[in-house]
Parts: structure tokens; C-alpha cells; sequence
């Protein structure tokens, strides 16, 4: 009976595992998708809306405090590339719901001010722009968005330098003459 009712609870995790796994395919954002809008303050508490940054090609890189390290190879990697281009513009969006409740978050945003990202990163107390764009928690979650607001490229992975070659070739496919 034992060995019975361990079969059905592993089946059920099973099956709930992999029902979990098609909704969040079936439900990830595509190329060309409107591009889901938010709102977020940076640790100097400016307020950064995806909506005022049309006509503007955005990249974001959305991770959290376990991933940072990755984020920030994106990140500079970026910089290197793109910090003197106006037109295009780089955000790291940092999900902080894995931050203990105790830790306060002003001593977070003191310490991000003493210890400056490579782009500008944005807090998603919450973590809603991450469910709104799927994100994942092993690797960050990459999106250019085009001057208009829609997906123009979207992939989970860790630095890679083919990958990043392909990402600038998006990008520089978005800049008008």
C-alpha cells in the first residue's frame, strides 16, 4: 500500500510538473508581441516606464540576486558596444522577491548606489514584470524591445559570446540611417 501510494503522489508531481511547463510555453512571448509595459524605480528612486522610452531600442537583462553575476557580463558587454548611443538604451530588472522580508529596502538600494550595476537596474519588488514576461531563475531572460514597442528578440541564457553576436545583429537591424 505504501509503495501505491508513493507512485501516485510521484505520478501526480509528475504530471503537475510537466502541466506547469506547457503553460508557461504556451503563455511565453513571441517575436513581435507588444512588449508588456512597466513601470520601476532604480535605487536612486527614478521612475523608469517602458511606455516613455518609444523610439528608443531597449534591452533588457532580467535576473535576480543569484544570476547577478551573469547579468552583469550582459551588461557590460553591452556598455562596451553601445554606452555612447543614444537610441539605444540597456536596463538589468532585478526580481526581488527572493530578498528576506527582513532585509530593509533602503539598505538595498544603499547598497547598489555604493556598488553601481553596469547599466541601470530596476527593482521589481514584487516580481510582476517577471511573471509578465516569463522569466526564468537559472539564467537571466534577454528582450530587445524595437522603438515601437514590440519584441524584437527574446532568449534565456548565460553570457555567451555567439549568442551576444546575434543580439547585436538585432539591434543594429533596428537603428534607422
Amino acid at each position: 500500500m505504501r509503495q501505491i501510494t508513493c507512485v501516485l503522489i510521484i505520478g501526480l508531481f509528475a504530471c503537475t510538473s510537466i502541466s506547469a511547463n506547457k503553460a508557461e510555453t504556451d503563455e511565453s512571448l513571441q517575436v513581435g508581441d507588444d512588449a508588456p509595459d512597466f513601470t520601476l524605480q532604480d535605487a536612486e528612486d527614478t521612475v523608469h516606464a517602458l511606455k516613455k522610452m518609444r523610439g528608443k531600442v531597449v534591452f533588457l537583462i532580467m535576473g535576480n540576486r543569484k544570476i547577478r553575476k551573469e547579468d552583469d557580463k550582459w551588461a557590460h558587454a553591452f556598455q562596451q558596444d553601445y554606452q555612447a548611443n543614444d537610441r539605444i538604451i540597456a536596463y538589468i530588472i532585478a526580481d526581488m522577491r527572493s530578498v528576506p522580508g527582513f532585509v530593509p529596502k533602503g539598505f538595498i538600494k544603499k547598497q547598489l548606489k555604493k556598488n553601481k550595476p553596469p547599466v541601470t537596474l530596476l527593482l521589481d519588488w514584487k516580481g510582476e514584470v517577471h511573471q509578465a514576461y516569463h522569466t526564468q531563475k537559472e539564467k537571466p531572460s534577454l528582450y530587445i524591445i524595437d522603438a515601437e514597442g514590440k519584441l524584437a528578440f527574446h532568449i534565456k541564457a548565460n553570457f555567451d559570446e555567439e549568442i551576444y553576436q546575434q543580439l547585436k545583429t538585432v539591434i543594429e537591424s533596428q537603428q534607422s540611417p
